[in-house]
């Protein structure tokens, strides 16, 4: 090995197994890579201020949130993006028309409906991580957001609705994917920066660096990892992601309850 290697992991579906628990065996092998030489990076489509405790506890080199819109390498922040504020507007506009459950991505955390929260169960995840309790904010409608590096959303339930229409409807504001909150589900949906993704951070982070994209490694489960497996050296996909990250992965690692992450990083890196 030249220099070392660059490894990318996404949180949810591919270091959180379905209990949203850290395998023993992935714990284990991210420690073996980084006492071998390797740089570790969490790539999330998270908030920074969301990621829970544990994956922090982990010791990662940095961190890649938002979908790609922030970066941050030894506790400094190499790469923040914000949407433009008339797509926010527009979005905001568009899902309060159609009563959707959304929240906004910020530096200073998450701001979110009440029907979002509850939606994806804040309440259960603030009682287990009480010190998150600050990066949780409810919207006010008349209360101006700090910079928005991203947003998240689900579609009402029996409202007709699609992602593709929500994609439809933001055209030339945003660009639409399908969420990784729960990916083996249509209910979700990410709003992110045109142009602004995984791979574009992922790219940013390596040339900070001085590593070439060929040594660099990227493993992630959901449709917001595309492009980091595209661009990456290697790209490998868990063996419980979308068909699409499948699609344009070199390797398909085994399902994330089936210690697939551990089984990626020893093929890959010993």
């Amino acid at each position: 090995m030249g220099k070392p290697t660059l490894v990318f992991i996404d949180i949810d579906g591919t270091l959180l197994d379905s209990s949203h628990h850290i395998p023993n065996s992935a714990r284990e092998e991210c420690r073996r890579a980084q006492q071998s030489g390797y740089r570790l990076f969490i790539c999330s489509g998270r908030a920074a201020l969301d990621i829970d405790p544990p994956v922090l506890e982990l010791g990662f080199d940095g961190i890649v949130s938002d979908g790609g819109a922030c970066a941050e390498l030894d506790g400094e922040t190499i790469l923040e993006e914000s949407m433009p504020v008339e797509s926010v507007r527009k979005a905001t506009s568009f899902f309060n028309a159609h009563d959707m459950p959304y929240a906004w991505h910020c530096p200073d955390g998450m701001h979110a409906t009440e029907r979002y929260r509850h939606r994806l169960g804040v309440h259960r995840k603030l009682l287990r991580y009480p010190q998150m309790r600050d990066s949780w904010h409810t919207i006010v409608d008349d209360r101006p957001l700090p910079a928005v590096r991203k947003g998240t959303f689900y579609i009402p339930d029996g409202g007709g609705l699609t992602v593709e229409d929500v994609g439809r409807g933001l055209a030339g504001y945003a660009t639409i994917i399908h969420g990784s909150i729960n990916a083996s589900s249509d209910d979700n949906g990410e709003i992110l920066i045109p142009g602004v993704n995984k791979g574009t951070a992922l790219e940013k982070v390596a040339q900070r660096l001085g590593v070439p994209l060929a040594d660099t490694i990227a493993i992630g489960d959901s449709d917001n990892d595309l492009e980091m497996i595209q661009v990456a050296g290697v790209g490998v996909a868990m063996g419980n992601g979308t068909a699409a990250v499948k699609s344009v992965a070199d390797m398909v690692a085994p399902d994330v309850d089936d210690n697939g992450l551990a089984a990626a990083l020893r093929t890959l890196l010993h």
